[in-house]
């Protein structure tokens, strides 16, 4: 589900899981008698009780860790580490964009309505000197089925510090977008984009905002793998209020989850690999950087679980399938001459059902993390090219690409069914998979599955 900004509007949640991407924000109304709902309480913050215990203290010059060692009973090392991390998020934020996609409707005999969707994304590549950037975002922030190009017809991105609705730009009556005190607009056009896949590639091109400013642009995590109660980090446009950021967890490591992806059929649903995480995502993040505390991306948030009786049940696509797929749609960009942006991925396939037969996870006493080790079987070969190479029974255990000069792209141990998957979007025609298998009681490197033009299918 969608929100989008209007003058006036009345939002109903609905109680199912909903995409993240887009947020009006409305008046907040009377609940209740003046107090019952907090509605009229004051917050406190830890400022506030900072000053109260100088006060009580009678000690002006009490500083503010010494104020945190005292009474939170933080250690040295501990403020070292929050004040590291702050300065990681705050440098993530200067890699983070709000989105603004204006859709039209209608045709010109019945009349053209328009409407404005907002979003969040991540500068992932950028030439400052030029102007230009790629970003990464969902493809539901800028993809309505129902509109009459499909995708966008005008995208803006704002920076962090000029991204604040009403006060940077505004929306007008007819969800043009305007600037207000400034020039921050960022046009931004669409590259490349996956609806089965829930992620979009944008280009901007020429910009003298950019140019101008203090941007930076975030890095993937090379980790194959994330693991359960890792800190992580949010940095999107929640609740179209402009960039902030959101900490908390990886609460799961790796789950399936049905998002509706169509507004012109609603009840279709796509299913999408995800990470869950405790970190707060609201309407307005879809898009957004998931990071770890190394500033690295590890996942492009998409989706919560929007039932009443659930909380902190966020998700996010995982690194390691969008950074290779977002690499997929650029090559594929650039190689058209033209540049012309065609909807969808050509990807290459095994054509095997792969099974997952067996699933343990061990404490790793070295890197002190629970690891899930799953034996990836063959289960059925439908064709080529698997036919030729993979047995019923088969365990995969490595799965290596090397390019058309034998240049090693990728060299992966399969200890999730899902990195398979993954690891196919780095295969380009002439390029060759070999898949190290354990078959019976040996394990054996196969001979090189040389992919051509016939092993690829296009995905939405």
């Amino acid at each position: 589900m969608k929100k989008f900004l209007a003058v006036i509007v009345s939002v109903a949640l609905a109680a199912m899981l909903l995409l993240s991407g887009c947020f009006l924000k409305g008046e907040k109304g009377e609940t209740g008698p003046a107090g019952r709902d907090g509605i009229n309480g004051q917050d406190v913050s830890i400022i506030d009780i900072y000053n109260e215990a100088k006060q009580h203290e009678g000690n002006e010059n009490l500083t503010f860790n010494e104020f945190l060692q005292k009474y939170l009973n933080y250690t040295n090392v501990e403020l070292d580490k929050k004040a590291t991390l702050q300065a990681i998020m705050n440098k993530s934020l200067m890699s983070g964009v709000s989105i603004v996609s204006r859709f039209s409707y209608g045709s010109g005999y019945y009349g053209t309505s328009h409407k404005a969707f907002t979003g969040s994304g991540v500068i992932i590549d950028m030439d400052k000197t030029k102007g230009e950037a790629w970003v990464v975002t969902n493809c539901h922030v800028v993809y309505d089925d129902t509109s009459r190009n499909t995708f966008a017809d005008e995208i803006y991105l704002f920076l962090y510090g000029q991204d604040l609705k009403d006060v940077n730009y505004s929306v007008g009556t007819d969800y043009s977008i305007k600037e207000l005190g400034g020039n921050y607009k960022i046009p931004a056009q669409v590259v490349g984009a996956s609806v089965d896949y829930d992620i979009a590639l944008l280009k901007v091109t020429d910009s003298a905002v950019l140019k101008s400013s203090n941007a930076v642009k975030a890095e993937f995590a090379n980790d194959e793998h994330v693991y359960v109660g890792e800190t992580v980090y949010t940095v999107g446009n929640a609740a179209s209020e402009g960039l902030s950021v959101s900490d908390g967890i990886i609460s799961k490591d790796s789950e399936y989850i049905n998002v509706g992806m169509s507004d012109a059929y609603p009840s279709d649903t796509t299913s999408f690999r995800v990470l869950r995480t405790s970190a707060a995502v609201n309407h307005g993040n879809s898009g957004g950087g998931l990071f770890n505390t190394k500033g690295e991306i590890i996942a492009v948030v998409n989706a919560k679980d929007d039932e009443a009786d659930t909380d902190n049940l966020g998700y996010a696509l995982p690194a390691s399938n969008v950074k290779r797929l977002v690499q997929l749609m650029r090559d594929t960009y650039e190689a058209r001459e033209d540049n012309t942006f065609v909807s969808g991925v050509r990807k290459a396939y095994l054509n095997v059902t792969l099974e997952t037969v067996s699933s343990t996870a061990i404490y790793n006493t070295e890197t002190e993390r629970a690891e899930i080790t799953e034996g990836v079987m063959v289960s059925y070969g439908s064709g080529q090219p698997a036919l030729s190479y993979l047995q019923y029974g088969d365990l995969i255990t490595n799965i290596k690409v090397v390019d058309s000069a034998n240049n090693e792209k990728e060299n992966v141990a399969v200890t999730r069914r899902y990195t398979v998957g993954d690891v196919m979007f780095s295969v380009r025609e002439g390029y060759s998979v070999i898949l190290t298998v354990k078959r019976g009681q040996s394990e054996i490197e196969l001979e090189p599955i040389v992919f051509n033009s016939s092993y690829f299918k296009n995905y939405n």
